[in-house]
């Protein structure tokens, strides 16, 4: 039996002819030509040409959805029975040249293999204001909720630019199908299949290519978050009786409590400024000092980049937006509401069927 190689990288692109070079050329840097993998998922712009110019390893198939991608490309190319490691890949995301080293020490570091998967920092790129809000919320809610997720081993997503797995994790379960977000589905899988702890460092990142403008950041987070709830739904969160479950629920709550509380700001605040400011003023002085500058001064202190607060401005319409399509994709996916915000969920890939309560997904094309 031939011995296995350290860590593959699997690359899934559709249409990603733009920035696939700089994504290769990235970790040419930290493995071998011949660790690197490309599955195209029905381009139709020059993203097979580019791959080919960087390696002969690239799976071309009709466009069938991320997941499908990169199941096909583990079987296919065999990665499981070659490599001891697999690193999904995004082809719009940049790894740097340390990331390997922290993740491969805390897997080796573990004796009795009882971690499945570690995963990285995300870092944005500061480009305009839509850009910084993504920085500033990254470097917040990863300090924060996502080392405290890895202390108690609850963490939520593994995504798919900055974790590595154990190769046995895909001969147990595939990328699932029929949700907006495929990482977060097998995050939860994981987690309900018990097949290893998942481990997050912040000593290791990658560096990430976010929306540019309002119109695209507003469809990313609604994609977000309306996976978000169907994984709730999918995994029957929160009566697995696991930490996942609490720390899901928690993370529900606090959103659902704040896209009311917007609800409730936006609909009062013309009356409330009428009749009395201090109703409106108090509560925003409150959150700018308590909460909004100090986590602007901590992602400062990281980024080294001023520019950041000249936009708190943004980021509060940014806060209330996020918040909005929060609540938004809950009365659509819990309550199966359709307000007509949104058509990412009325797509061909993916269908809502209901049945009595029950809401069944299903991916015909896909099966």
């Amino acid at each position: 039996m031939t011995e296995k190689r350290k860590i593959a990288f699997l690359i899934p692109a559709h249409n990603e002819g733009e920035v696939l070079a700089g994504c290769l050329l990235s970790i040419f840097s930290i493995v071998p030509k011949e660790d690197i993998y490309v599955v195209d998922d029905g381009s139709t712009d020059n993203t097979v040409l580019v791959a080919k110019r960087f390696t002969d390893r690239v799976l071309s198939q009709p466009r069938s959805g991320k997941a499908h991608a990169l199941n096909s490309a583990i079987k296919m190319f065999k990665l499981t029975e070659k490599y001891d490691y697999i690193m999904p890949f995004d082809a719009d995301t940049k790894i740097n040249d340390s990331f390997l080293s922290e993740v491969m020490r805390i897997f080796e570091s573990d004796n009795k293999k009882e971690i499945a998967a570690v995963t990285g920092k995300v870092e944005g790129t500061m480009h305009n204001w839509a850009t910084a809000y993504r920085v500033w919320e990254y470097e917040v809610s990863q300090a924060i909720h996502k080392n405290a997720q890895s202390v108690i081993d609850a963490v939520i997503v593994c995504p798919g630019c900055t974790t590595v797995f154990r190769s046995e994790v895909f001969d147990k379960l595939g990328y699932p199908k029929g949700t907006l977000t495929e990482d977060m589905d097998l995050t939860f899988e994981m987690h309900r299949r018990k097949v290893g702890k998942i481990v997050f460092t912040q000593k290791s990142s990658v560096v990430t290519e976010d929306p540019r403008n309002i119109s695209d950041l507003g469809k990313q987070i609604n994609r977000w978050y309306t996976g978000f709830w169907q994984c709730l739904i999918k995994h029957n969160i929160p009566w697995g009786g696991q930490t996942l479950d609490l720390e899901a629920a928690l993370l529900a709550t606090e959103g659902l409590f704040n896209g009311i509380l917007v609800l409730i700001f936006l609909f009062f605040a013309p009356i409330l400024i009428l009749k009395n400011p201090k109703f409106i003023l108090v509560p925003l002085a409150f959150d700018l000092f308590i909460f909004m500058i100090p986590t602007l001064i901590f992602v400062y202190l990281r980024v080294k980049n001023l520019s950041i607060f000249k936009y708190i401005p943004h980021f509060y319409l940014l806060r209330f937006m996020s918040s909005i399509i929060f609540l938004s994709s809950f009365v659509n996916i819990v309550l199966g509401i359709d307000l007509k915000l949104s058509t990412s969920w009325n797509t061909k890939r993916y269908n809502v069927f209901q049945k009595g309560k029950e809401k069944l997904w299903l991916n015909p094309s896909l099966q």
